[in-house]
């Protein structure tokens, strides 16, 4: 049986940002009102891991999109993806 979290907070934010800062291993959400919340011990894997799990899960954010700008951005995505993986085409990973 799963147990809850011992500890869990919410938080609404209208309309936040979220960005990975690679110098502290933090999630950063902010708003265009001063607030902000930061996570630390996110470290690159967890965050990477967070945003497959946004796209390629059971039910994924596509259909939730609202902004005119997200197909620019997921070519965006898709070069810097191929761009990761091209050098590492040949090799085989530790976990693979």
């Amino acid at each position: 049986m799963i147990q809850p979290p011992s500890v869990m907070y919410q938080y609404y934010m209208r309309e936040a940002q979220v960005f990975w800062h690679k110098c502290d291993d933090s999630i950063n959400v902010h708003d265009f009102e001063d607030n902000s919340i930061s996570i630390g011990g996110i470290n690159a894997d967890n965050f990477f891991r967070a945003c497959r799990n946004a796209m390629c899960c059971n039910n994924p954010l596509f259909d939730e999109l609202k902004a005119k700008g997200n197909r620019d951005y997921a070519i965006e995505m898709i070069k810097a993806l191929q761009e990761y993986l091209e050098p590492q085409s040949s090799e085989v990973t530790e976990d693979e």
